[in-house]
């Protein structure tokens, strides 16, 4: 017999956009405390953009699916997130709000909600390697770290501290000519106790066609630091 887990809520910010995970099984009439939550931080912070994750969600039925939709009307835009799964194939067949976008992956997101994920503040901006030459290769030097104020999806490629290769699914949420710094929406990403030690390691930043870069582009680079926060943590990759 499998066990259900009872909905649970976490709470985070990427770049500029607040997150709320839910997990756990969502049951209609027991999901009253979590959809109060939600709806008093969106009142409270006077949110206009949103992103409930339901990547952890083991099942749900019609009336939570409700609920979530409903409680999602106050904000400008929303986006349910769901890779796959029964529960996406629920919003599937769920008539939703033209303020509500259902996105599968980071790619999505992106495009959606575009520089509203991006993080202006340069402390979250990575210095230019002096001691390397310039990069010419990429495409990178021919749109000044001022033009690329959106934020773009990327996949991170590089190797844990007991060799196994990794690739992680990321959004970098500020790019400068020195480098980027990326956060995950993706909550299958490594714990932050994992990536500790890596500072310095070489990684593969994998870059997809969008607006600013027509092919796609694999750009070297190496972790420059980790920034923690409250409920989740982000990565700052030098470009080498």
């Amino acid at each position: 017999m499998v066990q259900t887990e009872l909905a649970q809520l976490g709470v985070r910010k990427i770049g500029n956009v607040q997150v709320f995970d839910l997990s756990g099984t969502l049951i209609g009439e027991q999901l009253d405390p979590v959809i109060d939550k939600i709806e008093s931080a969106i009142q409270r912070k006077k949110l206009r953009r949103v992103i409930i994750n339901l990547q952890k969600v083991q099942s749900i039925d019609e009336i939570a699916l409700r609920k979530i939709t409903a409680v999602l009307l106050r904000p400008q835009r929303s986006i349910i997130f769901v890779p796959d799964g029964e529960c996406r194939r629920q919003f599937e067949a769920t008539h939703l709000p033209s303020n509500v976008k259902l996105c599968q992956n980071e790619e999505e997101v992106a495009e959606s909600f575009g520089s509203f994920l991006f993080v202006k503040d340069k402390a979250y901006e990575v210095p230019v390697d002096e001691t390397q030459p310039k990069i010419t290769d990429y495409g990178l030097d021919r749109r000044r770290s001022k033009r690329i104020r959106v934020a773009i999806p990327i996949k991170i490629t590089g190797r844990m501290k007991d060799g196994s290769t990794v690739e992680l699914k990321a959004i970098a949420t500020n790019v400068s000519q020195g480098g980027l710094f990326a956060e995950f929406l993706d909550l299958n990403a490594p714990a932050y106790s994992r990536m500790q030690g890596l500072e310095g390691s070489q990684v593969t930043v994998t870059v997809p066609p969008n607006e600013t870069f027509r092919e796609e582009l694999a750009v070297p680079g190496k972790i420059n630091r980790f920034e923690l926060f409250k409920k989740q943590y982000g990565i700052a990759i030098q470009f080498m």
